[in-house]
């Protein structure tokens, strides 16, 4: 699956944004920073699985570009894999 993430380069390196499910994250390198977004999108989506709820339908990136707020941002997508069943003990 693919997500759209945002980044922004701080003093102390990358903030990264995955606005379809509110994740906001670091790294000190956009390498880094790109990893950590992948690692807490996984973490999320095992998260809503395991209560049972739907995860929020991605938005269109033309939604982001054309947010004022967004405009010193640079935009990337990231791919994780799509969740695993568990099998139950």
């Amino acid at each position: 699956m693919r997500y759209l993430i945002m980044l922004e380069q701080t003093e102390a390196g990358f903030a990264v944004q995955v606005p379809d499910l509110a994740i906001v994250t670091y790294g000190d390198t956009i390498e880094a920073a790109k990893q950590a977004a992948c690692e807490a999108i996984q973490s999320n989506l095992e998260a809503y699985r395991e209560a049972g709820q739907a995860v929020p339908e991605r938005q269109s990136i033309e939604q982001y570009l054309e947010n004022p707020e967004f405009q010193e941002l640079v935009f990337a997508y990231v791919e994780v894999p799509e969740p695993k069943e568990r099998i139950a003990a």
